[in-house]
């Protein structure tokens, strides 16, 4: 899953407009992109929100191009606003990308419950993202990140979503402090045992260093976890995960370096 920010202030690439975003989006498809995960809010901690209106302002253009020029593109729109998943589900993006669990818009999951195609990643966070740094309280990090998540998706079921359209998000660096997310990343497979289990962990503050640090520590982990139970990886740099999973493969194929050792 190739991440295309459509906004002024993302922590790694922000800054583009529609334009750029969509050429960029483009690009990631040409480097192998499997998905492309378009955002027109930043979510990142401290982030202050914006209105459907200017999210959609930010997101429709990127999606009708790219689905214009890429009709056979799979696109995720990474919103926590049901105005803006109909839109975009209507102009035919397939997943919504919620961060929050389609619990910061009461009306997101009977919107979405609307397209029975659609599939859901019900992200894992506490509050929002001007409050998240102060909500990292946890006795065990990974059940009660687990307990919650299974609760997200009985309120989806509830809603009209079907199970087996949703995908699941950890939350990494999202009301996590660095350990709680690499003690998350060490329970990969536990977590897959809710479903279909997305990792969005690319250049976050996490990993420590500077951003090619970041870059180099996020190749190491694609290795990692594409044999640890992650069915998506959301990325930056799909040619350098790209890369990670040819050496993976390389590696599995030797006698005696099989997936189960």
């Amino acid at each position: 899953m190739g991440i295309v920010n459509a906004t002024p202030d993302s922590f790694s690439d922000g800054g583009r407009n529609p334009a750029e975003a969509a050429v960029h989006g483009l690009k990631l498809l040409e480097d192998g992109a499997d998905i492309l995960d378009i955002g027109g809010e930043s979510t990142r901690p401290g982030a202050c929100e914006v209105s459907a209106d200017e999210e959609l302002d930010r997101v429709m253009p990127v999606v009708e191009r790219i689905l214009r020029e890429r009709p056979d593109c799979r696109i995720s729109v990474d919103t926590r606003k049901a105005l803006v998943a109909e839109a975009v589900l209507k102009a035919g993006a397939g997943i919504i990308n919620d961060v929050s669990g389609l619990e910061f818009d009461p009306a997101m999951a009977g919107t979405v419950a609307k397209f029975p195609q659609a599939v859901v990643v019900l992200g894992h966070t506490r509050g929002t993202p001007e409050e998240m740094t102060g909500r990292c309280q946890y006795s065990n990090v990974v059940k009660e990140v687990m307990r919650e998540l299974a609760c997200m998706a009985e309120e989806a079921v509830k809603a009209g979503i079907h199970h087996e359209n949703l995908w699941f998000d950890p939350g990494i660096g999202f009301a996590k402090t660095a350990d709680q997310s690499w003690e998350l990343l060490r329970h990969t497979r536990e977590l897959a045992g809710l479903g279909p289990l997305v990792i969005g962990h690319s250049r976050k503050s996490f990993l420590g260093g500077a951003m090619a640090d970041r870059d180099a520590a996020t190749a190491a982990l694609d290795f990692v976890l594409r044999y640890a139970g992650v069915s998506v990886l959301r990325v930056h740099d799909v040619r350098g995960a790209l890369a990670a999973f040819r050496a993976a493969e390389n590696w599995t194929a030797k006698e005696g370096c099989g997936r189960d050792k």
